[in-house]
C-alpha cells in the first residue's frame, strides 16, 4: 500500500516534473486508479507533442495554405490520440486526495524509431505511386493521386509525430513532400475535361453528372469531342403506390479516354417519389444521385477504384 499523503503534500516531481530531454519525454498524471493515473500522464506528453507540432506548422503557414494548415491540425489531434505509446517506465506513483499521481517517462529514441519505421513502409509505397505520374496522361494522373490519399493522410500524421519528437529531420522533409503531392492533386483535377454523352430524354442526368464534376474542379463538354469521354446511359421505371408517383432510375456512367479505351464504370439504382407528379418523382430521385456521387467522390464516383 502506498504511503497515504498528508493534505496539501504534493509531491515536488508533481509541481515541477522533470524536463523533457534528449532520451526522455516525461508526463504527470492523476487518477482514481494507477492505470488511470498512467494514461493521464501519458496524455500529458500527447499534449506537448501536439503543441510543438502545432508550433513549427504556425511557422510555415501562408495564405494559400492556411485551408491546409487546419486540417493539418485535426489530423495532428486524431493520430497522436490513436498512437499508443510504448518504450515507457512509471518512474514515481503516490497516493493524492482523489487516487494516485504517476510520473511517467518514454523512451523518446524509441518512439522515434518506431516512426521512422511505420512512415518508411507507407511512404516507400507513395514514393513508388508518384514515380509514375510524369509519364501518365491527365486522367490517369488525376487517379493515381486520388489513390495515393489515404496512404498520405496516414503518412502525414506519422511526420507530424516525428516532426514533434525529433525537430525537423526527416519529419518535416516528408511533410513538404507530401504537400507538394497534394497540391499536384488539387491542380489534377482542373486539367481534366469530360465530353458526356447522354440522350436528349436524358439531360437532366447530364446537367446532374456535369453539376457534379464540376463541383470537383473538373470541366465538362457536351456531345462529341476529342478527349475522355464520360457516357450516361440510364433506364427509368415508374409506378404509382398509395397515391405517389415513384420513379426509380438505373443509370450507368461508363469511362474512356482520348483513344477510345474503356477505362472505368459505375452502375447506381436510385429511387424518389412525389405526392404530385412523376417529373417531382424523378427530380427526387436525381437529388439522390447527386448525393451518392458527392459521399463517394470524384474517382470513386466514375467508378475509379480508390
Amino acid at each position: 500500500m502506498l504511503p497515504k499523503q498528508q493534505a496539501g503534500a504534493v509531491p515536488a516531481w508533481v509541481l515541477s516534473p522533470p524536463a523533457d530531454s534528449r532520451e526522455w519525454f516525461w508526463g504527470v498524471g492523476e487518477g482514481p486508479e494507477l492505470d488511470a493515473a498512467k494514461g493521464a500522464g501519458l496524455k500529458d506528453i500527447a499534449a506537448r507533442l501536439r503543441v510543438s507540432i502545432s508550433g513549427q506548422l504556425d511557422s510555415q503557414v501562408t495564405v494559400d495554405n492556411g485551408k491546409v494548415d487546419r486540417q493539418a491540425r485535426t489530423r495532428i489531434s486524431e493520430q497522436v490520440q490513436k498512437t499508443e505509446f510504448s518504450h515507457y517506465v512509471v518512474e514515481k506513483t503516490a497516493q493524492s486526495a482523489d487516487g494516485f499521481f504517476v510520473l511517467v517517462k518514454l523512451d523518446r529514441q524509441a518512439f522515434i524509431r518506431d516512426l521512422k519505421d511505420r512512415l518508411g513502409v507507407l511512404d516507400a509505397h507513395i514514393q513508388r505511386m508518384a514515380a509514375g505520374l510524369g509519364r501518365q496522361t491527365p486522367l490517369e494522373r488525376f487517379v493515381s493521386l486520388r489513390r495515393i490519399q489515404p496512404d498520405l493522410e496516414e503518412a502525414t500524421g506519422y511526420a507530424q509525430l516525428l516532426m514533434g519528437a525529433e525537430a525537423g529531420g526527416m519529419g518535416a522533409a516528408r511533410l513538404r513532400e507530401y504537400e507538394a503531392l497534394r497540391q499536384q492533386a488539387r491542380q489534377a483535377a482542373t486539367a481534366l475535361v469530360f465530353h458526356i454523352q447522354a440522350r436528349p430524354e436524358d439531360q437532366d442526368l447530364a446537367e446532374a453528372v456535369g453539376t457534379f464534376l464540376n463541383e470537383s474542379g473538373i470541366r465538362v463538354e457536351s456531345g462529341q469531342g476529342g478527349g475522355n469521354s464520360l457516357a450516361i446511359s440510364s433506364g427509368a421505371f415508374a409506378d404509382e403506390i398509395y397515391g405517389s408517383k415513384l420513379v426509380r432510375l438505373k443509370v450507368t456512367l461508363s469511362v474512356r479516354d482520348d483513344g477510345g479505351r474503356a477505362l472505368a464504370s459505375r452502375n447506381y439504382e436510385v429511387s424518389g417519389s412525389s405526392a404530385y407528379d412523376y417529373s417531382g418523382a424523378r427530380k427526387s430521385a436525381l437529388r439522390k444521385l447527386l448525393a451518392a456521387m458527392r459521399e463517394a467522390g470524384p474517382a470513386a464516383a466514375l467508378g475509379f477504384a480508390e
